[in-house]
């Protein structure tokens, strides 16, 4: 009789992980799915700062920036909407696994009135917490009760989920900029043009929050006492910040003065952090990229100068942050790279890079186009004298792979999350593949696909014709 009991209890704890799982798979390229999954992956006991919120943090504050100017081990665990409660369990959940000396939380989740906030905002903010004590808190307190189970387990809210299944589903760090090192940062690199910076009240009347907010700031002023971490909260800068907005920061700074917490609202500081409203704003709502630099330089030294944080830069226990910061200039270059239109700077740029894998493929035409001179610097030979219908794989200068004149051949490579491929059967075209998806144009002269082995993706594919203008 007792093995009966026992074979339930493992064949009911078995189907549980199963839907937890399942329900983690299907909602995986959510926003804070991943940077919850990339929280999971760090090593223990080295991220210093914590930041927390919305989308606003992860579109506004750059980790990688704050490493790279100040030393500072930062990470973003941020998610769309993120409540303030969602935050609080956030920060019980940090201590987990990491021993932060600073939780940065942003206030803009003060503005939400609701007592429950959005199933797909609860999904992205709860669903890749672990589950424990601490995530089922955390699901009881954002959704009605009778709805606890199904927002728990995820899997009911996303079951239409199959139909869109991508490898990052399975492999959570595929789809974030620096892959195992992601620490959180997205941003946007939209720009929406203002006439003029948003102009506040210092002086308007305050506004108390939501009872909801007020008890889980509190419970985040006690948390903090008691794990002796300095609790700092700020406000990231956007441009529909409205007056009843600023009426909440305003109760929320005598609020934190009173707590002895540190307190920073971006919005009042946009002249001193050189704002330009035509620049530096992705929508109403968040910044974008050069914005998100502008008031990250500005909140890192704000942080060193009103905090006692490290420099970590030349610890090896944080190479991973240099790590994500090298991701990051990779994919910065990989976005200007894109800009380019011109056939020989853009070759020019490509040949700067040591990390990129360059196949040049070639039409049966393209003897006839005078643009394919240019290719000669890259390839290390004449063009012109290839066969037809052949391509060629580049790795920092070197040829690894030259198709032959043949009407049957492949070429196969393998990455961490991609398969490469150059291939022709009888009877058919030339074909490069990424991920069993055709990246060359038949009817092109020329097309080049830049694949970045820093980031492990496709950085670029272009084409050009006899009028030399790459296209994309």
């Amino acid at each position: 009789m007792m093995k009966k009991y026992i074979r339930r209890i493992i064949s009911t704890v078995v189907v549980l992980a199963l839907f937890i799982r399942l329900g983690h798979v299907l909602s995986a390229n959510y926003d804070g799915n991943q940077s919850m999954d990339g929280f999971y992956q760090m090593e223990k006991n080295t991220a210093d700062v914590m930041f927390y919120g919305s989308s606003h943090v992860y579109s506004g504050i750059n980790v990688a920036g704050l490493w790279d100017d100040f030393g500072i081990a930062g990470y973003n665990l941020a998610g769309t909407m993120q409540t303030l409660w969602n935050t609080y369990y956030n920060m019980e959940e940090t201590l987990k696994y990491q021993s932060p000396k600073i939780m940065v939380v942003d206030l803009y989740g003060i503005l939400i009135e609701d007592e429950y906030y959005g199933s797909t905002n609860v999904i992205k903010n709860v669903s890749s917490m672990r589950f424990s004590i601490n995530k089922i808190r955390n699901v009881w307190n954002s959704v009605p009760h009778e709805e606890f189970l199904s927002y728990l387990f995820s899997y009911p809210l996303t079951h239409d989920g199959w139909r869109n299944l991508e490898q990052g589903n399975y492999i959570e760090a595929v789809n974030n900029i620096g892959g195992e090192w992601y620490k959180g940062y997205r941003p946007s690199y939209a720009v929406t043009q203002y006439d003029t910076l948003p102009q506040l009240k210092l002086d308007s009347e305050k506004k108390i929050p939501a009872e909801k907010n007020r008890k889980y700031l509190d419970k985040m002023i006690r948390f903090a006492e008691k794990n002796q971490v300095q609790l700092v909260f700020v406000v990231v800068p956007y441009e529909g910040v409205s007056d009843e907005d600023q009426m909440l920061y305003r109760w929320a700074e005598d609020y934190a003065m009173e707590n002895g917490v540190l307190f920073f609202n971006g919005n009042l500081y946009l002249g001193e952090m050189g704002f330009d409203a035509m620049t530096d704003y992705a929508e109403v709502s968040h910044l974008n990229h050069n914005g998100a630099c502008k008031f990250t330089a500005y909140l890192g030294k704000w942080l060193k100068d009103n905090c006692d944080l490290q420099d970590r830069r030349c610890e090896e226990k944080w190479e991973s942050w240099q790590k994500y910061s090298d991701c990051w200039l990779a994919w910065q270059q990989d976005q200007e790279l894109r800009h380019y239109k011109n056939v020989e700077s853009y070759l020019e740029q490509i040949k700067k890079r040591e990390d990129y894998i360059v196949i040049v493929s070639f039409d049966d035409n393209y003897k006839n186009n005078t643009y394919v001179k240019p290719l000669e610097n890259l390839l290390g030979m004449d063009p012109y004298e290839l066969g037809s219908s052949v391509s060629v794989v580049i790795d920092n200068q070197r040829i690894l792979y030259q198709t032959p004149d043949e009407p049957e051949y492949l070429w196969y490579m393998e990455t961490a999350s991609s398969d490469i491929a150059v291939s022709r059967s009888y009877g058919e075209h030339m074909k490069v593949r990424v991920n069993n998806t055709e990246r060359n144009d038949p009817y092109d002269d020329v097309t080049i696909l830049v694949y970045d082995k820093t980031l492990d993706l496709v950085a670029d594919v272009v084409s050009y014709n006899r009028d030399g203008e790459l296209i994309r």
